[in-house]
């Protein structure tokens, strides 16, 4: 990993995990922990989680060991551009990805580090013909990037590649609304203004503005802007050292890029992409979880009518309000509230 930065030897509350990397086919090296092969049961269900802006895998601290102790197979990656994985640099056009950092080149990226993990047939009793099961768990950017993975026009033409004999059986979203509704959300001048780092961060001045400000500066007061009103939240949040750990990272400058690299995406490709799936009709077609903070919702209304428009009839949809001044990090700021969620999620799916 020449050039790449080392992540800690271990994140707390990532004891039962090991780490490792794998060179994606969008050109990303993706930094990941993830259950032992030797402890993964053949056919038993991978939990892929993933983190959103401005952050790492570190946001699943507290989600690890309840998950780990029940005994299910873990694989928590840093996203590309994100904490210790590095920026794609190609397309990954046999899935039809017009970029280096839209959702569809990281998802596939992601996915692909999971066959090479867990079905690569040299350390397990799997082997590379055996059907692969994931339940996708994102929150923020990595919530999009979930959604992209599981929607597509119908049940037989779904958006991974068949290539890589994976089955999603379920997708948990946190706290966020589609592209469309997102972008749509910005004619009103509050949520605008909330939401400026959208615009901010895809213009061609922004990298070079937030070293001249200081990225590690920038990152904790984002953090800070997005956090709840509730005190035991925020302690839960800031504990274990996570914010001054993603002010480290957003410290260096290839995370710069990356953020910049996402965001930008989000305003092209993936917008039109999502413009694409309403002409088109494409829609979620696996069980969906919603969980979302109380200021999404007086951001964009009514939050559960918004998934139905992007959730197939034939798929069960829930949607949960997390209140009592939970912020953006649900994750961190409500993590027995999010664990319970999760944990019933999995017994809906039989897993």
């Amino acid at each position: 990993m020449a050039g790449q930065s080392q992540p800690p030897e271990q994140f707390k509350g990532f004891e039962s995990l090991s780490s490792g990397t794998y060179n994606t086919p969008g050109g990303s090296i993706l930094s990941y922990s993830h259950t032992p092969v030797s402890q993964h049961k053949p056919g038993a269900p991978i939990l892929v989680f993933l983190h959103g802006w401005p952050q790492t895998r570190y946001i699943w601290r507290y989600a690890v060991p309840v998950l780990s102790e029940k005994g299910y197979t873990l694989f928590v990656p840093d996203l590309p551009g994100y904490g210790y994985s590095t920026m794609s640099t190609v397309s990954a056009s046999d899935v039809g990805s017009k970029s280096e950092h839209d959702r569809v080149t990281v998802g596939f990226g992601v996915l692909s580090a999971v066959r090479a993990v867990y079905g690569n047939g040299s350390s397990s009793s799997i082997h590379d013909e055996d059907e692969l099961r994931v339940v996708l768990i994102g929150h923020d950017r990595g919530g999009r990037v979930t959604q992209r993975l599981v929607t597509s026009s119908s049940t037989s033409s779904p958006a991974v590649p068949e290539s890589l004999k994976i089955r999603i059986l379920g997708a948990m979203l946190l706290d966020i609304v589609p592209y469309s509704a997102q972008w749509s959300a910005h004619a009103n001048p509050r949520a605008s203004t909330r939401y400026w780092h959208w615009s901010f961060l895809p213009s061609a001045l922004s990298v070079p503005m937030v070293q001249a400000y200081g990225g590690g500066r920038f990152c904790r007061e984002i953090v800070a802007g997005g956090a709840g009103s509730n005190e035991t939240g925020r302690k839960s949040l800031y504990a274990d050292g996570a914010v001054e750990h993603y002010a480290s990272c957003y410290e260096r400058d290839e995370v710069l890029r990356g953020a910049a690299a996402d965001y930008s995406a989000g305003a092209a490709e993936d917008w039109d992409a999502q413009q694409e799936d309403i002409k088109e009709g494409r829609k979620m077609q696996v069980p969906v979880v919603v969980l979302y903070s109380e200021g999404l919702g007086k951001m964009n209304g009514d939050i559960e009518a918004i998934w139905k428009q992007w959730t197939s009839p034939s798929a069960k949809l829930s949607v949960h309000v997390l209140q009592g001044g939970v912020g953006h990090y649900i994750p961190e700021e409500a993590p027995e509230e999010t664990n319970k969620h999760i944990v019933e999620f999995l017994k809906e799916l039989g897993l």
